[in-house]
Protein backbone atom coordinates (compact mmCIF):
# COMPACT_ATOMS: atom_id res chain seq x y z
CA UNK A 1 0.00 0.00 0.00
CA UNK A 2 1.33 3.27 -1.07
CA UNK A 3 2.02 6.00 2.22
CA UNK A 4 0.85 9.54 1.09
CA UNK A 5 3.83 11.84 0.75
CA UNK A 6 4.37 15.01 2.69
CA UNK A 7 3.12 16.83 0.21
CA UNK A 8 -0.16 15.20 0.28
CA UNK A 9 -0.36 14.52 3.64
CA UNK A 10 0.23 18.85 4.14
CA UNK A 11 -2.77 19.61 1.56
CA UNK A 12 -5.04 17.12 3.69
CA UNK A 13 -4.00 18.92 6.72
CA UNK A 14 -4.68 22.49 5.09
CA UNK A 15 -7.81 21.16 3.53
CA UNK A 16 -9.19 20.16 6.82
CA UNK A 17 -8.38 23.20 8.15
CA UNK A 18 -10.11 25.11 6.25
CA UNK A 19 -13.40 23.20 6.48
CA UNK A 20 -13.10 23.88 10.32
CA UNK A 21 -12.45 27.40 9.71
CA UNK A 22 -15.38 27.74 7.43
CA UNK A 23 -17.51 26.05 10.25
CA UNK A 24 -16.21 27.92 13.18
CA UNK A 25 -17.09 30.94 10.81
CA UNK A 26 -20.62 29.78 10.19
CA UNK A 27 -21.38 29.07 13.46
CA UNK A 28 -20.00 32.34 14.39
CA UNK A 29 -22.12 34.24 11.46
CA UNK A 30 -25.43 32.41 13.33
CA UNK A 31 -24.17 33.06 16.90
CA UNK A 32 -24.24 36.84 16.07
CA UNK A 33 -27.50 36.48 14.10
CA UNK A 34 -28.81 35.53 17.14
CA UNK A 35 -27.43 38.14 19.24
CA UNK A 36 -28.88 40.89 16.77
CA UNK A 37 -32.41 39.59 15.72
CA UNK A 38 -35.92 38.35 17.36
CA UNK A 39 -37.12 37.72 13.80
CA UNK A 40 -36.94 32.98 14.31
CA UNK A 41 -38.17 32.35 11.21
CA UNK A 42 -35.64 34.28 9.10
CA UNK A 43 -32.61 32.98 11.72
CA UNK A 44 -33.98 29.35 10.94
CA UNK A 45 -34.17 29.98 7.50
CA UNK A 46 -30.53 31.59 7.17
CA UNK A 47 -29.53 28.60 9.53
CA UNK A 48 -30.57 26.12 6.94
CA UNK A 49 -29.71 27.49 3.59
CA UNK A 50 -25.83 27.82 4.98
CA UNK A 51 -25.27 24.84 6.78
CA UNK A 52 -26.55 23.16 3.19
CA UNK A 53 -24.19 25.03 1.32
CA UNK A 54 -21.06 24.30 3.85
CA UNK A 55 -22.18 20.55 4.02
CA UNK A 56 -22.58 20.46 0.13
CA UNK A 57 -25.50 18.10 0.77
CA UNK A 58 -28.71 18.16 -1.12
CA UNK A 59 -31.53 19.05 1.85
CA UNK A 60 -31.54 20.26 5.18
CA UNK A 61 -34.50 20.96 7.13
CA UNK A 62 -35.76 21.66 10.46
CA UNK A 63 -38.47 19.58 12.14
CA UNK A 64 -40.41 20.37 14.29
CA UNK A 65 -42.58 18.31 17.42
CA UNK A 66 -46.23 18.84 18.49
CA UNK A 67 -48.70 16.88 20.98
CA UNK A 68 -47.96 13.17 21.26
CA UNK A 69 -44.99 13.95 19.01
CA UNK A 70 -46.58 15.07 16.01
CA UNK A 71 -44.77 17.01 13.86
CA UNK A 72 -44.34 18.48 10.62
CA UNK A 73 -41.36 19.98 8.51
CA UNK A 74 -41.22 23.72 9.31
CA UNK A 75 -38.04 25.00 7.78
CA UNK A 76 -36.35 23.95 4.65
CA UNK A 77 -33.87 24.16 1.82
CA UNK A 78 -33.44 21.56 -1.17
CA UNK A 79 -32.09 22.43 -4.19
CA UNK A 80 -33.34 20.41 -7.44
CA UNK A 81 -34.22 17.88 -8.80
CA UNK A 82 -34.95 16.83 -5.06
CA UNK A 83 -38.58 17.63 -4.06
CA UNK A 84 -39.42 19.76 -1.46
CA UNK A 85 -40.65 18.59 2.06
CA UNK A 86 -41.79 21.72 3.78
CA UNK A 87 -45.31 21.58 6.13
CA UNK A 88 -45.13 17.63 5.48
CA UNK A 89 -45.69 15.64 8.41
CA UNK A 90 -43.66 13.18 9.39
CA UNK A 91 -44.72 9.40 9.62
CA UNK A 92 -45.01 8.79 13.27
CA UNK A 93 -45.58 4.74 12.53
CA UNK A 94 -42.58 4.56 11.53
CA UNK A 95 -40.68 6.29 14.61
CA UNK A 96 -41.71 4.85 17.48
CA UNK A 97 -41.51 6.86 20.91
CA UNK A 98 -38.35 5.94 22.27
CA UNK A 99 -36.81 7.42 19.44
CA UNK A 100 -37.95 11.04 20.85
CA UNK A 101 -36.65 9.85 24.39
CA UNK A 102 -33.35 8.92 23.34
CA UNK A 103 -33.10 12.68 21.52
CA UNK A 104 -34.27 14.22 24.28
CA UNK A 105 -30.89 12.93 25.83
CA UNK A 106 -29.05 14.26 23.17
CA UNK A 107 -28.98 11.05 21.28
CA UNK A 108 -27.52 11.85 17.28
CA UNK A 109 -28.40 9.64 14.21
CA UNK A 110 -26.11 9.44 11.49
CA UNK A 111 -27.04 7.02 8.30
CA UNK A 112 -24.27 6.90 5.62
CA UNK A 113 -26.65 4.57 3.51
CA UNK A 114 -29.99 3.87 4.01
CA UNK A 115 -29.68 0.16 1.67
CA UNK A 116 -27.00 -0.55 4.79
CA UNK A 117 -28.38 0.73 7.75
CA UNK A 118 -30.13 -2.04 8.49
CA UNK A 119 -33.71 0.09 8.80
CA UNK A 120 -37.05 -1.42 8.74
CA UNK A 121 -39.49 -1.65 5.93
CA UNK A 122 -41.17 1.27 6.94
CA UNK A 123 -38.69 3.71 7.61
CA UNK A 124 -36.93 2.28 4.58
CA UNK A 125 -40.13 3.01 2.48
CA UNK A 126 -40.50 6.70 4.23
CA UNK A 127 -37.18 7.99 3.63
CA UNK A 128 -37.05 6.67 -0.06
CA UNK A 129 -40.17 8.62 -0.51
CA UNK A 130 -38.05 11.65 0.31
CA UNK A 131 -35.39 10.72 -2.60
CA UNK A 132 -33.12 10.48 0.92
CA UNK A 133 -29.91 8.08 0.71
CA UNK A 134 -28.24 9.27 3.71
CA UNK A 135 -29.14 11.63 6.54
CA UNK A 136 -27.69 13.21 9.44
CA UNK A 137 -30.65 13.98 12.51
CA UNK A 138 -29.19 15.95 15.57
CA UNK A 139 -31.84 17.15 18.49
CA UNK A 140 -33.01 20.57 19.05
CA UNK A 141 -33.73 21.14 22.99
CA UNK A 142 -34.72 24.19 24.34
CA UNK A 143 -34.60 24.48 28.34
CA UNK A 144 -33.51 20.86 28.04
CA UNK A 145 -36.78 19.41 26.51
CA UNK A 146 -36.89 18.18 22.61
CA UNK A 147 -38.29 20.56 20.50
CA UNK A 148 -37.68 19.24 17.19
CA UNK A 149 -34.46 18.04 14.61
CA UNK A 150 -32.12 19.68 12.50
CA UNK A 151 -31.55 17.07 9.54
CA UNK A 152 -29.28 16.89 6.86
CA UNK A 153 -30.33 14.95 3.65
CA UNK A 154 -28.29 13.21 0.81
CA UNK A 155 -30.25 12.60 -2.19
CA UNK A 156 -28.27 11.82 -4.82
CA UNK A 157 -25.38 9.24 -3.40
CA UNK A 158 -24.98 7.42 0.04
CA UNK A 159 -22.21 9.70 1.89
CA UNK A 160 -20.16 9.21 5.03
CA UNK A 161 -20.64 11.58 7.62
CA UNK A 162 -17.63 13.14 8.64
CA UNK A 163 -17.17 13.69 12.59
CA UNK A 164 -16.85 17.44 11.84
CA UNK A 165 -19.71 17.86 10.26
CA UNK A 166 -21.66 16.04 13.55
CA UNK A 167 -20.14 18.21 15.88
CA UNK A 168 -20.77 21.29 13.27
CA UNK A 169 -24.64 20.42 13.42
CA UNK A 170 -25.32 20.06 16.80
CA UNK A 171 -22.98 22.95 17.68
CA UNK A 172 -25.86 24.70 15.36
CA UNK A 173 -28.62 22.91 16.78
CA UNK A 174 -27.80 24.15 20.41
CA UNK A 175 -27.33 27.74 18.66
CA UNK A 176 -31.09 26.82 17.19
CA UNK A 177 -32.34 26.38 20.36
CA UNK A 178 -30.88 29.43 22.16
CA UNK A 179 -32.62 31.68 19.13
CA UNK A 180 -36.20 29.58 20.23
CA UNK A 181 -35.82 30.00 23.80
CA UNK A 182 -34.94 34.08 23.01
CA UNK A 183 -37.63 34.64 20.92
CA UNK A 184 -40.17 32.40 23.42
CA UNK A 185 -39.36 34.97 25.78
CA UNK A 186 -39.47 37.88 23.85
CA UNK A 187 -43.18 36.64 22.76
CA UNK A 188 -44.30 36.15 26.58
CA UNK A 189 -42.73 39.35 27.42
CA UNK A 190 -44.62 41.66 24.26
CA UNK A 191 -47.50 39.87 25.53
CA UNK A 192 -47.56 40.62 28.93
CA UNK A 193 -47.12 43.72 28.52
CA UNK A 194 -49.44 44.42 25.54
CA UNK A 195 -52.13 42.52 28.33
CA UNK A 196 -51.05 45.15 30.72
CA UNK A 197 -51.20 47.61 28.69
CA UNK A 198 -54.68 46.90 28.03
CA UNK A 199 -55.45 46.67 31.39
CA UNK A 200 -54.12 49.54 32.27
CA UNK A 201 -56.24 51.41 29.56
CA UNK A 202 -59.51 49.92 30.83
CA UNK A 203 -58.62 51.20 34.52
CA UNK A 204 -58.29 54.61 33.19
CA UNK A 205 -61.29 54.36 31.52
CA UNK A 206 -63.09 53.46 34.58
CA UNK A 207 -61.28 55.96 36.33
CA UNK A 208 -62.01 58.70 33.84
CA UNK A 209 -65.56 57.58 34.22
CA UNK A 210 -65.43 57.88 38.01
CA UNK A 211 -64.27 61.30 37.59
CA UNK A 212 -67.14 62.38 35.25
CA UNK A 213 -69.89 60.17 37.66
CA UNK A 214 -68.00 62.30 40.95
CA UNK A 215 -68.59 65.49 39.01
CA UNK A 216 -72.38 65.06 38.36
CA UNK A 217 -72.85 63.85 41.54
CA UNK A 218 -71.65 67.75 43.16
CA UNK A 219 -74.15 68.75 40.62
CA UNK A 220 -76.70 66.50 41.30
CA UNK A 221 -76.79 65.22 45.05
CA UNK A 222 -79.14 62.45 44.06
CA UNK A 223 -79.08 60.69 47.42
CA UNK A 224 -81.50 58.06 46.13
CA UNK A 225 -78.82 56.30 43.69
CA UNK A 226 -76.09 57.09 44.95
CA UNK A 227 -75.16 54.30 47.01
CA UNK A 228 -75.57 51.80 43.53
CA UNK A 229 -74.05 54.74 41.56
CA UNK A 230 -70.48 53.95 43.54
CA UNK A 231 -71.11 50.50 44.60
CA UNK A 232 -70.58 50.00 40.42
CA UNK A 233 -67.85 51.69 40.33
CA UNK A 234 -65.81 50.29 42.37
CA UNK A 235 -67.00 47.25 40.45
CA UNK A 236 -66.04 48.60 37.39
CA UNK A 237 -62.27 49.43 38.53
CA UNK A 238 -61.90 46.50 40.69
CA UNK A 239 -62.56 43.92 37.68
CA UNK A 240 -59.16 45.63 35.99
CA UNK A 241 -57.52 46.04 38.70
CA UNK A 242 -57.53 42.40 39.82
CA UNK A 243 -56.25 41.58 36.69
CA UNK A 244 -53.49 43.94 36.71
CA UNK A 245 -52.66 42.58 39.99
CA UNK A 246 -52.79 38.59 39.41
CA UNK A 247 -50.50 39.67 36.33
CA UNK A 248 -47.89 41.03 38.82
CA UNK A 249 -46.50 38.00 39.02
CA UNK A 250 -46.01 36.83 35.78
CA UNK A 251 -44.94 40.27 34.46
CA UNK A 252 -41.91 39.83 37.32
CA UNK A 253 -40.93 36.53 36.03
CA UNK A 254 -40.13 37.47 32.31
CA UNK A 255 -38.90 40.54 33.76
CA UNK A 256 -35.91 38.72 35.36
CA UNK A 257 -36.11 36.03 32.78
CA UNK A 258 -34.97 38.36 29.88
CA UNK A 259 -32.38 39.83 32.33
CA UNK A 260 -30.88 36.97 33.11
CA UNK A 261 -30.91 36.01 29.48
CA UNK A 262 -29.49 39.36 28.41
CA UNK A 263 -26.64 38.94 31.62
CA UNK A 264 -25.88 35.91 29.71
CA UNK A 265 -25.17 36.86 26.45
CA UNK A 266 -23.39 39.56 28.03
CA UNK A 267 -20.71 36.84 29.76
CA UNK A 268 -20.71 34.96 26.69
CA UNK A 269 -20.46 37.97 24.03
CA UNK A 270 -18.91 40.33 26.30
CA UNK A 271 -17.98 42.61 22.94
CA UNK A 272 -21.13 43.43 21.22
CA UNK A 273 -20.98 44.18 17.41
CA UNK A 274 -20.95 48.09 16.86
CA UNK A 275 -24.45 48.21 15.93
CA UNK A 276 -26.01 46.68 19.14
CA UNK A 277 -23.36 48.17 21.29
CA UNK A 278 -24.65 51.80 19.77
CA UNK A 279 -28.11 50.42 20.51
CA UNK A 280 -27.22 49.63 24.42
CA UNK A 281 -25.82 52.62 24.88
CA UNK A 282 -28.61 54.63 23.39
CA UNK A 283 -31.59 52.73 25.23
CA UNK A 284 -29.12 53.01 28.75
CA UNK A 285 -29.84 49.26 29.04
CA UNK A 286 -28.15 49.57 32.39
CA UNK A 287 -30.52 51.84 33.31
CA UNK A 288 -33.39 50.04 31.68
CA UNK A 289 -33.07 46.96 33.23
CA UNK A 290 -32.69 48.48 37.16
CA UNK A 291 -35.75 50.28 36.74
CA UNK A 292 -37.71 47.97 35.12
CA UNK A 293 -37.96 46.67 38.49
CA UNK A 294 -38.70 50.24 40.06
CA UNK A 295 -41.58 50.51 38.24
CA UNK A 296 -42.42 47.29 39.22
CA UNK A 297 -42.79 47.99 42.45
CA UNK A 298 -44.94 50.75 41.48
CA UNK A 299 -46.94 49.23 39.19
CA UNK A 300 -48.20 46.55 42.46
CA UNK A 301 -47.83 49.60 45.04
CA UNK A 302 -50.03 51.11 42.79
CA UNK A 303 -52.62 48.23 42.30
CA UNK A 304 -52.81 48.06 46.09
CA UNK A 305 -53.36 51.41 46.57
CA UNK A 306 -56.32 51.34 43.95
CA UNK A 307 -57.83 48.24 45.50
CA UNK A 308 -57.71 49.69 48.88
CA UNK A 309 -59.59 52.86 47.31
CA UNK A 310 -62.23 50.45 45.82
CA UNK A 311 -62.33 48.37 49.13
CA UNK A 312 -63.42 52.18 50.65
CA UNK A 313 -65.71 52.70 47.90
CA UNK A 314 -68.03 49.25 48.65
CA UNK A 315 -67.61 50.74 52.66
CA UNK A 316 -69.12 54.13 51.60
CA UNK A 317 -71.59 53.02 49.60
CA UNK A 318 -72.45 49.74 51.47
CA UNK A 319 -74.42 48.78 48.43
CA UNK A 320 -75.24 45.30 50.31
CA UNK A 321 -76.67 47.37 53.50
CA UNK A 322 -78.49 49.87 52.13
CA UNK A 323 -81.78 48.77 54.21
CA UNK A 324 -81.90 49.62 58.08
CA UNK A 325 -78.64 48.07 59.54
CA UNK A 326 -76.29 47.68 63.04
CA UNK A 327 -73.14 49.12 61.61
CA UNK A 328 -70.08 50.53 63.34
CA UNK A 329 -70.20 53.94 62.22
CA UNK A 330 -66.13 54.58 62.77
CA UNK A 331 -65.46 52.44 60.06
CA UNK A 332 -67.85 54.85 57.46
CA UNK A 333 -65.99 57.95 58.66
CA UNK A 334 -62.94 56.05 58.01
CA UNK A 335 -64.21 55.15 54.64
CA UNK A 336 -65.07 58.61 53.80
CA UNK A 337 -61.72 60.22 55.02
CA UNK A 338 -59.75 57.58 52.94
CA UNK A 339 -61.89 58.76 50.04
CA UNK A 340 -60.95 62.28 50.22
CA UNK A 341 -57.15 61.56 51.19
CA UNK A 342 -56.00 63.78 48.65
CA UNK A 343 -57.51 66.99 50.18
CA UNK A 344 -55.02 65.56 53.60
CA UNK A 345 -51.78 66.12 51.11
CA UNK A 346 -49.68 68.78 51.09
CA UNK A 347 -49.49 70.57 47.67
CA UNK A 348 -47.78 73.85 46.32
CA UNK A 349 -50.75 75.72 46.75
CA UNK A 350 -51.40 75.12 50.73
CA UNK A 351 -50.18 73.23 53.36
CA UNK A 352 -52.29 70.07 54.39
CA UNK A 353 -54.84 69.78 56.66
CA UNK A 354 -53.98 67.86 59.72
CA UNK A 355 -56.44 65.38 60.65
CA UNK A 356 -57.44 64.56 64.13
CA UNK A 357 -59.44 62.00 65.45
CA UNK A 358 -60.87 61.48 68.61
CA UNK A 359 -62.98 58.77 68.78
CA UNK A 360 -64.90 57.45 71.73
CA UNK A 361 -65.97 53.80 72.77
CA UNK A 362 -69.70 53.42 70.59
CA UNK A 363 -71.25 50.33 70.15
CA UNK A 364 -73.21 49.04 66.97
CA UNK A 365 -75.65 51.80 65.69
CA UNK A 366 -78.63 51.02 63.41
CA UNK A 367 -78.80 53.63 60.86
CA UNK A 368 -79.06 53.95 56.85
CA UNK A 369 -74.96 53.08 56.31
CA UNK A 370 -74.88 54.82 53.12
CA UNK A 371 -77.13 57.49 53.54
CA UNK A 372 -74.67 58.25 57.06
CA UNK A 373 -71.78 57.62 54.90
CA UNK A 374 -72.86 60.54 52.74
CA UNK A 375 -73.66 62.51 55.44
CA UNK A 376 -70.33 62.45 56.78
CA UNK A 377 -68.62 62.94 52.69
CA UNK A 378 -70.83 66.86 52.95
CA UNK A 379 -69.49 67.87 56.12
CA UNK A 380 -65.90 67.27 55.39
CA UNK A 381 -65.88 68.47 51.82
CA UNK A 382 -66.97 72.00 53.35
CA UNK A 383 -64.46 71.99 56.06
CA UNK A 384 -61.82 71.45 53.46
CA UNK A 385 -63.37 73.78 51.03
CA UNK A 386 -63.37 76.45 54.32
CA UNK A 387 -59.75 75.74 55.44
CA UNK A 388 -58.31 75.72 52.10
CA UNK A 389 -60.08 79.16 50.92
CA UNK A 390 -59.11 80.67 54.48
CA UNK A 391 -55.07 79.12 53.97
CA UNK A 392 -55.52 80.78 50.04
CA UNK A 393 -56.70 84.30 51.75
CA UNK A 394 -54.00 84.25 54.44
CA UNK A 395 -51.33 84.03 51.75
CA UNK A 396 -52.68 87.46 50.18
CA UNK A 397 -52.65 89.17 53.29
CA UNK A 398 -49.16 88.43 54.57
CA UNK A 399 -50.91 87.16 57.90
CA UNK A 400 -48.78 84.67 59.66
CA UNK A 401 -50.71 81.38 58.62
CA UNK A 402 -52.72 79.11 61.44
CA UNK A 403 -52.19 75.35 60.20
CA UNK A 404 -55.36 74.26 59.18
CA UNK A 405 -57.01 71.33 61.36
CA UNK A 406 -59.68 69.10 61.15
CA UNK A 407 -61.12 67.24 64.11
CA UNK A 408 -63.35 63.98 64.57
CA UNK A 409 -64.46 63.52 67.84
CA UNK A 410 -67.29 60.86 68.82
CA UNK A 411 -68.87 59.84 72.28
CA UNK A 412 -72.23 58.30 73.37
CA UNK A 413 -74.49 59.55 75.89
CA UNK A 414 -77.13 57.96 76.96
CA UNK A 415 -78.78 56.18 74.10
CA UNK A 416 -77.53 58.41 71.48
CA UNK A 417 -74.16 58.67 69.33
CA UNK A 418 -72.64 61.70 69.27
CA UNK A 419 -70.56 62.71 65.95
CA UNK A 420 -68.84 65.87 66.15
CA UNK A 421 -66.70 67.67 63.12
CA UNK A 422 -64.78 70.59 63.98
CA UNK A 423 -62.54 72.84 61.73
CA UNK A 424 -60.68 75.60 62.83
CA UNK A 425 -61.84 77.74 59.92
CA UNK A 426 -63.01 81.48 59.84
CA UNK A 427 -66.41 80.76 61.08
CA UNK A 428 -69.79 81.10 59.77
CA UNK A 429 -71.47 84.47 60.27
CA UNK A 430 -75.08 84.24 62.41
CA UNK A 431 -76.97 85.21 58.95
CA UNK A 432 -75.75 82.43 56.90
CA UNK A 433 -75.77 80.02 60.05
CA UNK A 434 -79.75 80.37 59.94
CA UNK A 435 -79.73 79.28 56.29
CA UNK A 436 -77.27 76.48 56.58
CA UNK A 437 -79.65 74.06 56.08
CA UNK A 438 -82.04 75.97 53.62
CA UNK A 439 -82.05 73.92 50.10
CA UNK A 440 -80.34 75.53 47.41
CA UNK A 441 -78.19 78.24 49.90
CA UNK A 442 -75.13 78.08 48.90
CA UNK A 443 -71.79 80.71 49.34
CA UNK A 444 -69.98 79.39 46.89
CA UNK A 445 -69.73 80.64 43.18
CA UNK A 446 -71.71 79.92 40.59
CA UNK A 447 -70.91 76.37 38.99
CA UNK A 448 -69.24 75.01 42.52
CA UNK A 449 -72.15 74.02 44.25
CA UNK A 450 -75.80 73.59 44.52
CA UNK A 451 -76.91 74.32 47.72
CA UNK A 452 -78.11 70.70 48.58
CA UNK A 453 -75.50 68.93 50.29
CA UNK A 454 -76.59 70.66 53.46
CA UNK A 455 -80.05 70.62 53.37
CA UNK A 456 -79.99 66.63 52.41
CA UNK A 457 -77.67 65.78 54.84
CA UNK A 458 -80.46 67.53 57.49
CA UNK A 459 -82.85 65.85 56.32
CA UNK A 460 -81.28 62.26 56.58
CA UNK A 461 -80.29 62.35 60.07
CA UNK A 462 -83.80 64.67 61.53
CA UNK A 463 -86.38 63.00 58.99
CA UNK A 464 -84.66 59.50 58.11
CA UNK A 465 -83.02 58.59 61.87
CA UNK A 466 -85.25 60.66 63.81
CA UNK A 467 -82.15 62.56 65.04
CA UNK A 468 -80.70 66.33 65.27
CA UNK A 469 -77.68 67.89 62.32
CA UNK A 470 -76.41 71.06 65.19
CA UNK A 471 -74.16 73.50 64.02
CA UNK A 472 -71.85 75.59 66.30
CA UNK A 473 -69.97 78.61 65.04
CA UNK A 474 -68.91 81.87 64.94
CA UNK A 475 -66.77 84.46 63.12
CA UNK A 476 -63.26 83.82 63.90
CA UNK A 477 -63.81 80.59 66.20
CA UNK A 478 -63.99 77.92 63.60
CA UNK A 479 -67.42 75.72 63.08
CA UNK A 480 -68.86 72.36 64.51
CA UNK A 481 -71.10 70.15 62.73
CA UNK A 482 -72.61 67.58 65.06
CA UNK A 483 -74.59 64.71 64.04
CA UNK A 484 -76.89 63.17 66.78
CA UNK A 485 -78.69 60.19 66.23
CA UNK A 486 -80.33 57.19 68.44
CA UNK A 487 -78.38 53.87 69.40
CA UNK A 488 -81.72 52.64 68.23
CA UNK A 489 -84.20 53.34 65.85
CA UNK A 490 -86.85 52.83 68.23
CA UNK A 491 -85.49 55.80 70.25
CA UNK A 492 -86.42 59.81 69.08
CA UNK A 493 -83.98 62.02 69.89
CA UNK A 494 -85.27 64.56 72.81
CA UNK A 495 -82.45 66.53 73.56
CA UNK A 496 -78.86 67.56 72.04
Amino acid sequence: MVQPSEEDRLKQSEAKFRELARQNELLYRISQQIRQSLQLDQILQTTVCQVRCLLETDRVLIYRFGENWQGQVVIEDVIPPWRETLGQMGADSCFPRGYAELYGRGYVRAIDDIETAGLDTCHMDYLKSLQVRANLIVPVLVRDQLWGLLIAHHCSAPRQWRESETELLQALAEQVGVAIRQAELYKQATTSARLAQQQATQLEAALQKLKKTQAQLVQTEKMSSLGQLVAGIAHEINNPVNFIYGNVGYLRTYIQELTHLVNLYRTHYPEPVQPIADQIEAVELDFMLGDLQDILKSYKVGSERIRQIVLSLRTFSRLDESDMKAVDIHEGIDSTLLLLQHRLRDNRQWPPVQLRKDYGTLPLIECYPSQLNQVFLNILTNAFDVLEQQVSQQDGSGKQQVPPEITIATEVKESYAFVRIRDNGPGIPPEIRSRLFDPFFTTKPAGEGTGLGLSISHQIIVETHGGRLLCHSAPGEGTEFCVVIPLRQAQMVRTA
